[in-house]
């Protein structure tokens, strides 16, 4: 059956409609847009929280007045919709498409782009929203160095942060428009790491996971750390994250049964110091930092700093 003219025009409008009332907190207006049911449903990903499926129209007003989205003018009004497919048989429709948006929030950014879907029926003449999904295209916080790359090392993206480190970076360079690290060793690993990333996304279910590549420097110089992330698709290039790598050693720490100054020091050599600035920042001599860091090397049955923090970086809860 061809498209109506007239109710393509509607349900776009409804589109739009939508995400203007939950920006701009017009309740009111946001639940016109809704098939009022216990089928309704909305589920989503997005990389603060991860996966999540809410149902039947009670929950979802709810939720929508009780823990709102920030209001934001430019994500009401200014957001465009691109790449629409749009199908329309009798009084139900579906619709596949992206959403561009101008802003963030929450401290949040990425592409802004949204891959949404959409299934309508038609109610009293009216088109409503039954499902709605979206998977986010955030890829981190503003303050992350993260670069968004393709298999073979292409850049699609940069962070703000990312930016300002490259004009300046010893480890990364940006060639023929293909991120490379200096180092031979470590581009060996992004190279590797890309093509293990890119992967994950070739299977009817795709994968998710993160690969350090430990960038050394000379003795009494502060190792940097990256991470190469696949997940919903993407691949990110990542400075080392602090919150991540804390939960990783807090796991690492009870696997191995490290002491709470073995954890410490743990945590310093995944931060990149040297056994010297170890020893300053906890107030102990080098002596004693050399003698926690042998203990750590018996438990977890590694012999150099490198493949330590490879070791505890890769511990993961299972949840």
């Amino acid at each position: 059956m061809p498209d109506n003219d007239a109710d393509r025009d509607a349900i776009i409008a409804l589109i739009h409609r939508n995400r203007a009332a939950i920006w701009t907190h017009d309740f009111a207006l946001w639940e016109t847009c809704f098939v009022h049911a216990p089928y309704t449903t909305r589920l989503g990903w997005w990389r603060p929280g991860g996966i999540f499926v809410r149902q039947g129209f009670d929950e979802l007003a709810a939720r929508a007045r009780t823990a709102p989205l920030p209001v934001s003018l430019p994500n009401a009004y200014e957001t465009t919709v691109e790449n629409l497919t749009l199908r329309i048989a009798g009084d139900m429709a579906w619709a596949v498409f992206e959403q561009h948006y101008p802003e963030r929030y929450d401290g949040y950014f990425g592409p802004g782009i949204v891959h949404e879907m959409r299934v309508f029926e038609r109610h009293d003449g009216e088109w409503k929203i039954a499902v709605l999904c979206f998977l986010d295209g955030d890829a981190g916080k503003l303050s992350q160095v993260a670069l968004r790359l393709d298999g073979a090392g292409a850049v699609l993206w940069k962070s703000p942060a990312a930016e300002r480190m490259l004009a300046d970076s010893d480890d990364l360079v940006i060639r023929a428009g293909r991120a490379h690290f200096r180092d031979r060793t470590a581009d060996r690993a992004l190279d590797a790491a890309l093509a293990w990333a890119a992967k994950l996304d070739t299977a009817y279910m795709s994968g998710h996971g993160a690969v350090p590549i430990v960038v050394e420097a000379g003795e009494g110089v502060a190792s940097r750390i990256y991470w190469v992330v696949g997940d919903a698709g993407m691949i990110l290039l990542l400075l080392a994250d602090a919150a991540v790598d804390e939960d990783r050693l807090r796991v690492a720490t009870q696997i191995y049964g490290l002491s709470p100054a073995q954890q410490r020091v743990a945590a310093l050599v995944a931060e990149g110091l040297s056994l010297a600035q170890i020893a300053e920042r906890m107030a102990i001599t080098p002596n004693t930092a050399r003698t926690h860091l042998d203990r750590i090397f018996e438990k977890t049955g590694v012999r150099n700093q490198t493949a330590l923090v490879r070791v505890l970086l890769s511990a993961v809860s299972p949840v």
